[in-house]
């Protein structure tokens, strides 16, 4: 969860992975297939968000759309 209101990166049981201004968001390959995954980037390790798949579309420009609503810009 990204909770803008504290300005942190939090996992499914409410811990602080990172501050949201140490957080990425990336695509990167997968194996086995020709779609990208989108990845959250953390001092802490990396955390994958979303597993494009070619026949549902992929992740589009996720990435992008994510970076401007955590980090506004």
């Amino acid at each position: 969860m990204f909770d803008r209101a504290h300005r942190v990166y939090r996992d499914d049981a409410g811990q602080v992975i990172a501050p949201l201004d140490q957080v990425r968001f990336e695509r990167r390959m997968q194996l086995g297939s020709s779609s990208p995954k989108l990845v959250a980037s953390t001092p802490n390790g990396d955390r994958i968000l979303k597993r494009g798949n070619p026949f549902t579309g992929g992740i589009g420009n996720l990435d992008e759309v994510l970076t401007v609503v955590v980090h506004g810009r």
